[in-house]
């Protein structure tokens, strides 16, 4: 019998995970799979125990929990240069579950089979870096209107999922412009004025928006987004009207490239969104990360 090593974090999405997990039991011991158990107990746990834990006794590593819990895990595996070598598979109970969007794995019973299964592939991750640490980012990093919507949402988390919804809401009626140096691809450096920024790895992001439909997992480069700081409230209503369907590309006042590598400095403390979870830091830098990590699918 193989010996899997499941790390659950019990507070994602809508506290769902355990259980999940005791309702797919039969489902794991009829595939001849030894669960190991890691129950997280808050932020960073997951990060840390991945790079002191002897993980090659393990046949795969399962994530259960969302997008945070999934950048925790892989940010550690990188920390402790077990990433490349390490199988992971996910199963979807966070608020937002963008990888599993992008997999069209949403369903518990498909990322079980698949998190059982032998279907392996390869997909992009960002190697980013902040004031004070080094994370691997599988989703998204975003800042202006990105970051500051999350600050909002984490104070909200008491309404359930639909605080993102909310927060957005809130955020849009408030509506202020963001200073900050960028730089492109190692190109000179740029003064710009936005309502956000987001490099995406990902298609998805949040609970279902579709900031990058023409990007993904396995085109090794990011998909750079900008949003102009002289729109609307009118105009950014609209495009968060549009952003579910991926028809938002098409307004004028945001533009879209592929890149290599971005650097955001705003000279001053503030927040930045990677994958759902928020790191105070004055900068951050990202870059592409061909086939670094391999999933079950």
């Amino acid at each position: 019998m193989k010996s899997i090593l499941f790390i659950i974090n019990p507070k994602s999405g809508i506290k769902k995970s355990l259980k999940v997990f005791e309702d797919n039991q039969n489902k794991i011991n009829q595939k001849n799979f030894i669960a190991n158990i890691l129950i997280t107990d808050g932020p960073g746990h997951a990060e840390r125990f991945v790079q002191k834990e002897d993980l090659s006794k393990y046949d795969r590593l399962i994530i259960m929990g969302g997008d945070g819990t999934i950048n925790e895990v892989l940010s550690g595996l990188y920390l402790s240069k077990k990433l490349e070598s390490t199988n992971i598979a996910i199963i979807p109970t966070g608020s937002g579950n963008s990888v599993m969007h992008d997999l069209n794995l949403l369903e518990i019973d498909k990322a079980f089979d698949a998190a059982l299964g032998s279907n392996i592939i390869k997909i992009d991750s960002m190697l980013t870096q902040f004031d004070s640490c080094t994370k691997i980012s599988i989703s998204i990093v975003g800042w202006g209107m990105f970051s500051y919507g999350n600050v909002l949402a984490e104070k909200l988390r008491c309404i359930g999922t639909i605080r993102y919804d909310v927060a957005s809401i809130i955020t849009l009626l408030i509506k202020k412009s963001y200073q900050a140096k960028l730089t492109i691809d190692e190109k000179p450096e740029k003064e710009i004025s936005c309502s956000f920024l987001v490099g995406c790895n990902s298609k998805h992001t949040g609970k279902g928006m579709y900031i990058a439909p023409n990007g993904g997992f396995k085109d090794r480069v990011i998909d750079f987004v900008t949003v102009d700081n002289k729109v609307s409230r009118l105009q950014i209503a609209n495009l968060f009207s549009k952003v579910y369907s991926g028809k938002h590309i098409e307004l004028p006042y945001v533009q879209m490239e592929k890149v290599n590598s971005f650097k955001i400095n705003s000279n001053q403390e503030t927040f930045f969104n990677i994958d759902g979870e928020l790191v105070k830091s004055k900068s951050v830098s990202a870059k592409v990360f061909p086939s670094s990590v391999n999933i079950y699918v």
